[in-house]
């Protein structure tokens, strides 16, 4: 169906595509050339790009049948690259895929560039149709940067030791790829369990990213050493035991696992992305650890960067998170706020149906307040003499709040917000729950998953929450 359903596109895109390079050789064309040749490009394009998906769609979906029937129990060995023991790099696809965007985008607005000037001669507003072929330039850059980034640090692919990672165990194996010059502020890895959903139909279809459990390692230059293609990355993670697995089965709510590696070089920076596996396994244990209990297997080192002032006078001990510490989040949330004010405001002007200013004002305000917080808010949590005292505010300011440590049930913490989508940046927040059952939140929307990890532990010890976990965790 795919294939009869490109057929027509690819016939008359050819068709006008081979009329316009005629009448342009034979000089016998009596309008403008270049608009057959956009459309026969185009329509071409698309309908051959079906066509051949179609046919490349069908071989795929015969190979992971047969694989499927192999090995029904082990869904890792579907894959291809993982049958073999190595994930491949997603810089190729996104590669291609980036210049395909790019081309159809920019053969479908260039145009706009002739319709414009004419059109803003009797409306200046007709100015604002520069938007696309704007946004044409930035996705041919992105694309040029790609590009620039394949050839550079060459084909590069994750070899897995074992496979799969392991859910309550680990994910251990090493990154092969070419660096021309080495990075002398080493690699940060990042292995992210992504919950892809997609809502909607049709036209109105969207997907969205959420980010579940992110661990971040980051790696000296002296712990890389020489490889096959050129450098090799060791990589180890510990994959929480109440993990989700990898799971496609359903592509509208699928999960799954993405291992980065980042590091600053000049020229172009190296950012891979490697799609993983990780499944619950005869390795993995029986019950998931309690809430809280992730960061108990290991060692978590102070950081040597902080970004809220920790204070010891004597018995009292004082975490104070200060205001605007993520600029850069709360200045996207009031260049959102300022669009979509923009927006309501627009609406009340022409004076559509009430209802859609209303929601266009009414979550332009929450932008507005959430910006306003990340830029003014404040969080002050002293904990001595028994108490855990809390007082959140603008600048300083705030209503203070006081926890008896005896009716502390636990302080935990977890991915609060996020910025872009699977590869994007996740923020923190630390939440005390009293014996009540109610939660409250210590501290918001922390960038380093290392010194929210460092400062819920040293919280917790003072508090003699540590204490009381280690103490049930025995007794049971």
């Amino acid at each position: 169906m795919l294939f009869v359903f490109g057929l027509p596109f690819a016939s008359f895109g050819l068709i006008a595509l081979s009329t316009a390079i005629r009448r342009m050789l034979t000089g016998t064309s009596k309008g403008p050339v270049w608009l057959g040749l956009i459309f026969g490009i185009v329509f071409s394009g698309i309908g051959l790009g079906l066509m051949f998906a179609a046919i490349l769609g069908g071989r795929f979906l015969k190979r992971q049948q047969r694989a499927q029937a192999e090995h029904p129990a082990e869904p890792w060995l579907w894959r291809e690259d993982w049958a073999q023991g190595r994930a491949n790099s997603k810089t190729r696809p996104g590669m291609i895929g980036a210049w395909v965007f790019a081309a159809l985008w920019n053969a479908v607005s260039m145009p706009v560039l002739v319709f414009v000037p004419r059109a803003a001669a009797k409306n200046p507003a007709a100015y604002v149709g520069l938007v696309f072929p704007v946004m044409g330039v930035f996705l041919l850059v992105r694309a040029i940067r790609l590009t620039l980034a394949y050839v550079e640090f060459g084909k590069t692919y994750f070899e897995m030791t074992p496979v799969p990672g392991v859910i309550g165990g680990e994910l251990k194996g090493m990154i092969q790829a070419r660096f021309p010059h080495s990075p002398d502020h080493g690699v940060q890895l990042r292995l992210s369990c992504v919950n892809r959903v997609t809502s909607g139909s049709g036209d109105s279809q969207s997907t969205w990213e959420h980010i579940r459990w992110r661990e971040e390692v980051s790696l000296s230059p002296a712990q890389l050493y020489p490889g096959p293609t050129g450098t090799t990355i060791p990589v180890s993670f510990h994959i929480p035991a109440d993990a989700r697995e990898t799971d496609t089965t359903n592509l509208r709510d699928a999960v799954i696992w993405q291992l980065e590696a980042i590091a600053n070089v000049p020229g172009v920076d190296y950012h891979d992305v490697f799609e993983v596996p990780v499944f619950r396994t005869a390795q993995s244990p029986a019950q998931a650890s309690a809430e809280g209990d992730t960061t108990e297997t290991r060692a978590i080192e102070r950081p040597s960067v902080f970004t809220i002032q920790v204070r010891q006078n004597g018995t009292e001990t004082e975490f104070y998170f200060p205001a605007a510490r993520n600029k850069g989040f709360a200045a996207g949330m009031m260049v959102v706020f300022l669009i979509f004010g923009s927006i309501a405001l627009g609406l009340v002007h022409a004076r559509a149906p009430f209802i859609f200013p209303l929601a266009f004002g009414g979550f332009s305000l929450l932008l507005l307040y959430g910006g306003l917080q990340m830029l003014l808010g404040t969080t002050r949590v002293t904990i001595s003499n028994g108490v855990l005292r809390l007082q959140k505010g603008i600048l300083g300011g705030g209503k203070i709040r006081q926890f008896p440590l005896a009716a502390i049930a636990s302080i935990t913490y977890k991915i609060a917000a996020q910025q872009g989508g699977g590869t994007g940046t996740v923020f923190y927040n630390i939440e005390l729950m009293n014996s009540a059952g109610r939660k409250f939140t210590l501290g918001y929307c922390l960038r380093s998953k290392q010194e929210t990890e460092w400062l819920t532990e040293e919280m917790r010890r003072l508090t003699g929450v540590q204490a009381k976990a280690k103490a049930a965790s025995t007794s049971q």
